[in-house]
C-alpha cells in the first residue's frame, strides 16, 4: 500500500510538472508572440518615418530648385524661340532649319518642335538636378 501511495505521489507529481511546464512554454510562445508584434509595429512606424523625412527633404530640395528651373526653363524658351525666328528666315548660318513649323516629320505625327521642346526640358532638367548634386557632393568632401 505504502508503495502504491508512493507511485501515485510521483504520478501525480510528475503530471503537475508536465502541466505546469506546458503552461509556461504557452506562456513563453506568447510574450514570444507579442514581443515579435511589437517589433514589426516599431520597424514598421520607423520606415514610416523614415519615409516621410525623406520625402520632406525631397519636397524641400525640389521647392529650392524651383528658382534655377524656372531660369533654365527661361533660357531654354528664349533658345527655341531664336531658333525658330532663324528657321523661319531661313537663315542660321551654314545649315537651313525648315521653315515650316507645322509640318510634321515624326512617324507618330506629333509635331517636331512640341517633341524638342520636351527634350529639350527634360535635358534642362536634368542638367539643374545633376549640378545641384554635384554641389551637394562637393559639399560633403573635406575641405583641403
Amino acid at each position: 500500500m505504502l508503495a502504491a501511495v508512493i507511485v501515485g505521489a510521483k504520478l501525480y507529481i510528475a503530471h503537475v510538472d508536465r502541466t505546469a511546464r506546458a503552461e509556461q512554454k504557452a506562456a513563453d510562445a506568447a510574450e514570444v508572440s507579442r514581443a515579435r508584434a511589437e517589433g514589426k509595429v516599431a520597424d514598421l512606424e520607423n520606415a514610416r518615418a523614415v519615409e516621410a523625412a525623406h520625402a520632406q527633404g525631397t519636397k524641400e530640395a525640389n521647392d529650392a530648385l524651383l528658382p534655377q528651373l524656372e531660369a533654365a526653363r527661361a533660357g531654354l524658351a528664349d533658345y527655341a524661340r531664336r531658333l525658330r525666328a532663324q528657321a523661319a528666315v531661313g537663315g542660321g548660318g551654314g545649315t537651313d532649319m525648315p521653315g515650316a513649323p507645322g509640318s510634321t516629320d515624326l512617324a507618330d505625327g506629333t509635331d517636331r518642335f512640341t517633341q524638342l521642346d520636351a527634350d529639350l526640358n527634360a535635358c534642362a532638367t536634368a542638367v539643374v538636378r545633376l549640378k545641384n548634386v554635384q554641389d551637394w557632393w562637393a559639399g560633403l568632401q573635406p575641405s583641403p
